[in-house]
């Protein structure tokens, strides 16, 4: 959902198709190649830790049709499935993962993941001033983007409250893109959104160069007694009689008021709207 909002906002982000429950495998490979991909990923919107990710040949998809039979087959309790055009230049170029907490950056660390290295390569995490300022600054600002993408979230009875722990990653393309409907300059940087990440992705901690369990720990701690205070308020206000139809009522009027009286004295024949027949 986040991927569709932030290409709708104008976040750059790769070549994508959607695959719903609907999909057909046939079908999927007709819009591949009708954007003009070579090669493509296919990954869950909803998974982890690289499951389910695959990288594929579309003249391979054509001369085996069992491929990608046999991949639907084998997550089909996914929901939706996301194709995407694989991007040479992401392989090569470090993937900027920024944090986040109430939509404030707070610090970032770069690598290349697991499935665009060579096998037996081994590249390590950089973190703070390690990070080419080309990478983390355009990371920075792209993932303040993508946060409007998602979703407001409230307290359990309503209240909006910002946004906990997330983690925006950025990759970079400076190869040829071959969709159709993309014009991307294989001669410069582009840097684009490729996943959101939300709370439990602190596992990067151990490569910082300081030690942020302290941080995250008051940033909860925090944010409990932050729900804590406004469900409170909330809790009070509804007790005092100025709750109608389970909405808060920050401004109530006199006629409002009137009606509640009975409530404020103790008067038990006074009735709410959900007395009312």
């Amino acid at each position: 959902i986040y991927t569709r909002e932030a290409m709708a906002a104008g976040v750059p982000v790769a070549p994508t198709i959607f695959a719903g429950k609907d999909r057909s495998p046939g079908a999927l490979l007709q819009d591949i190649k009708a954007r003009g991909w070579k090669t493509f990923i296919l990954k869950q919107s909803y998974s982890c830790g690289s499951i389910g990710f695959k990288k594929l040949q579309v003249k391979e998809c054509e001369e085996n049709p069992d491929i990608l039979e046999e991949y639907f087959e084998t997550y089909a309790e996914c929901p939706e499935f996301v194709a995407q055009e694989f991007i040479e230049g992401f392989c090569r170029n470090w993937e900027v993962r920024c944090f986040w907490f109430n939509g404030e950056f707070l610090y970032a660390m770069a690598n290349r993941a697991a499935v665009s290295q060579a096998e037996g390569e081994k590249v390590g995490i950089i973190t703070g001033d390690e990070i080419p300022a080309e990478f983390l600054e355009n990371a920075k600002k792209i993932g303040k983007e993508a946060l409007k993408s998602l979703p407001q979230l409230t307290t359990p009875n309503g209240h909006p409250i910002g946004m906990t722990c997330i983690r925006t990653d950025i990759g970079c393309s400076d190869s040829e893109i071959h969709d159709k409907d993309y014009e991307w300059d294989p001669k410069r940087k582009t840097f684009f959104l490729n996943e959101i990440e939300y709370g439990g992705t602190t596992y990067f901690a151990r490569a910082l160069k300081f030690d942020c369990i302290p941080l995250w720990a008051e940033l909860y701690a925090s944010k409990s007694r932050e729900i804590h205070e406004k469900m409170s308020a909330s809790h009070k206000i509804e007790k005092g009689g100025y709750q109608a139809k389970n909405h808060v009522m920050e401004h109530p009027t006199t006629d409002t008021l009137d009606g509640l009286e009975g409530t404020h004295s103790g008067n038990s024949e006074a009735s709410s709207d959900s007395d009312a027949p």
